[in-house]
């Protein structure tokens, strides 16, 4: 009984391993340089979305496609993996050189004092002359605010009226 149990243990091990095809060396190759030739066009697209110049990652593709349509399976693989690797450093150089830009932007528009000040409501906002003058983007001072007055005396008629959506000039 329990050789039968056995035999049978075994036969169903090996039926349902039946349906399972092993494949050549050269159809795993084929696949594989299949996939690095998909993978590198995927990069390259996502390169030339960010408007990244491709010319070098392309030539390398083609001359993958070319090897693959030869049946040169490992080269073509070759070719593409160091064409997407290229495309791949072009994009991450790109990324931080912007990424770089944005925040010297950003930390230069955050030191350069304003010009000019759009009043807001005195019930958000509080905007007066004096407490323009004290927040720390403007003078940090609100005794300057003569100064704003001064520079536009001709949209002032009373230091004491000012109204939201006016735009002052901040001068230096």
């Amino acid at each position: 009984m329990k050789k039968l149990i056995r035999i049978l243990s075994v036969c169903v091990l090996l039926s349902s391993c039946a349906g399972v095809r092993k494949l050549s060396p050269q159809e795993q190759a084929r696949l594989d340089a299949q996939d690095a030739i998909l993978q590198a066009k995927e990069m390259i697209k996502t390169c030339q979305d960010e408007e990244i110049d491709t010319s070098e990652p392309e030539t390398l593709l083609k001359e993958a496609e070319d090897l693959f349509q030869k049946k040169e399976y490992g080269a073509a693989e070759d070719k593409a993996r160091v064409s997407y690797e290229l495309a791949k450093k072009l994009l991450d150089e790109v990324r931080a050189a912007r990424k770089k830009a944005l925040e010297e932007a950003e930390k230069e528009a955050a030191s350069k004092p304003p010009t000019s000040y759009t009043v807001g409501t005195w019930a958000k906002n509080r905007d007066c002359l004096w407490n323009i003058a004290k927040k720390s983007e403007i003078y940090d001072d609100p005794w300057q605010w003569k100064k704003i007055y001064l520079a536009n005396k001709s949209e002032i008629k009373d230091p004491d009226l000012i109204y939201p959506g006016q735009v002052f000039k901040i001068p230096r």
